[in-house]
């Protein structure tokens, strides 16, 4: 029995889905057993690139000195490119999830695994351990208090929406900044909102290329020209969704050889515009992620696999910003971005390592909640 037949036999979304898959043989199935070891490493120098933009932001109160912001303009930092490409590859890998689920609930509860434990035991950290060091209401008084708590809560349900908690001072006389427990949580929420919508499009028969490649192209028109709502939320969505939905447009669509050195090629003449016509933030979801995500499925070209250090860009990406935060706090207002980045990245490093193996690997055993005979799929 194919893997089509399989889900088709299994499924468990009832007579709207059967049918939708029913109507679409065509839709390429990605082997189970798949695995795509270049992502490991693109996704650790993504998290690392948000790293080290982040370290201008806390040296230096903006990120005006940024390399790319000089080179190409505000709103180019390397970490934002960092973040699309979290998205690219998240994009396509989780569209091979759902694919493989049994049940979108079995799909929704791998992705709660995925994201949550990770999430959660940061959180814990931030608030109990590095808020009761760093509360100007000394330990005792800032545990007893509800503070820590609500900041934890709040983050679950809407991840970076709360992301200071008062008492919490890194350094004083920076504002916003000084108090900033982690600026980088903003985009998990994005992350859960996509793998939602991803669920939604399946369930009504739209998990096709082109609708999710269409779809991508409508919100880039719609943000690009300003029409989004007043609503800082959904400006973000809309920034960071496009580059997720062409991810899992390219999942599907499964392009040939020959196919995709031409998409490659018209990728980097694009690019190449987009940097002359100044719209390179604007059209890189759209034309980053074939290259991304060509690299990431070469089977020609070979990046560091990582085999031995597990899959660390999460918990890097979630720790970088309290680290940062922590090591300008130790060295005072004279340090400099290098520093900041240079003692941040490797102590991120560390962390990283310490929440796949001490939590999301462990967290992710529990797929088999919901899965019977299938074995895991890739991401």
């Amino acid at each position: 029995m194919d893997k089509l037949a399989r889900i088709r036999a299994k499924n468990s979304l009832g007579p709207a889905v059967t049918e939708y898959l029913n109507k679409h043989r065509s839709v390429p199935i990605f082997r189970v057993r798949e695995s795509y070891p270049n992502f490991n490493f693109i996704r650790l120098v993504a998290a690392s690139s948000v790293i080290f933009s982040h370290a201008f932001l806390i040296a230096e109160g903006d990120q005006t000195r940024e390399p790319l912001i000089r080179l190409l303009g505000p709103g180019n930092s390397i970490g934002i490119y960092g973040v699309h490409c979290f998205f690219m590859i998240s994009g396509f890998l989780v569209t091979q999830s759902v694919l493989h689920s049994n049940s979108v609930l079995e799909y929704l509860w791998r992705r709660f695994l995925r994201i949550y434990p990770g999430l959660f035991v940061c959180l814990l950290i931030s608030a109990f351990v590095m808020g009761a060091l760093l509360s100007q209401q000394g330990p005792l008084h800032f545990l007893a208090s509800s503070e820590p708590f609500r900041y934890v809560f709040r983050n679950l349900w809407h991840p970076g929406r709360s992301g200071d908690m008062p008492s919490v001072i890194f350094y004083p006389g920076s504002g916003w900044l000084g108090g900033s427990i982690n600026g980088s949580l903003w985009s998990i929420f994005h992350e859960v909102t996509c793998y939602i919508l991803l669920a939604l499009l399946y369930l009504i028969g739209a998990l096709r290329s082109w609708a999710m490649a269409s779809l991508a192209v409508a919100m880039i028109v719609v943000a690009a020209n300003g029409l989004t709502p007043n609503s800082e939320t959904m400006r973000d969505f809309l920034f960071v969704a496009p580059s997720f939905l062409v991810g899992a447009a390219y999942s599907i669509a499964e392009l040939k050889r020959t196919s995709a050195i031409v998409v490659a090629i018209s990728a980097l003449v694009v690019l190449s515009l987009a940097v002359w016509y100044e719209v390179f933030s604007i059209l890189f979801p759209l034309a980053g992620a074939p290259l991304i995500l060509l690299l990431g499925t070469s089977r020609f070209v070979r990046l560091p696999q990582l085999k031995g250090i597990g899959d660390i860009s999460y918990g890097t990406y979630l720790y970088g910003w309290p680290v940062e935060q922590l090591v300008r706090a130790a060295a005072g207002p004279s340090a400099g971005w290098t520093t900041i980045f240079l003692v941040s990245l490797p102590i991120s490093y560390l962390l990283g390592c310490a929440s796949w193996w001490m939590v999301e690997r462990p967290a992710l055993k529990l797929k088999t909640i919901y899965r019977r005979d299938w074995a895991s799929e890739p991401g």
